[in-house]
């Protein structure tokens, strides 16, 4: 399944990637910042917005997968989430 993650943008090393923290707001730390395809967001303002992810439910948690070389992986709070 596919959805929507809300996120932090902010510019990338390069014009066609951007940078997304989750959780966007965050008083202690994020759980992973990385460089995704500027393709893959959508802005709602100046560093507000949402990500592209692939969804999955294991024991209970909500995880989304980051659209990074990688394939970061963040557990994530429901109310950040709009499924597809």
């Amino acid at each position: 399944m596919t959805g929507w993650l809300q996120c932090r943008l902010d510019p990338g090393m390069f014009s066609d990637e951007v940078t997304v923290s989750y959780p966007a707001a965050s008083d202690d730390q994020w759980q992973k910042s990385v460089f995704v395809p500027r393709t893959s967001v959508r802005y709602a303002g100046e560093h507000d917005g949402e990500v592209m992810v692939k969804v999955f439910v294991k024991d209970g948690f909500t995880f989304a997968v980051l659209p990074s070389p990688w394939g970061d992986v963040v557990t994530v709070e429901g109310a950040d989430l709009k499924r597809q």
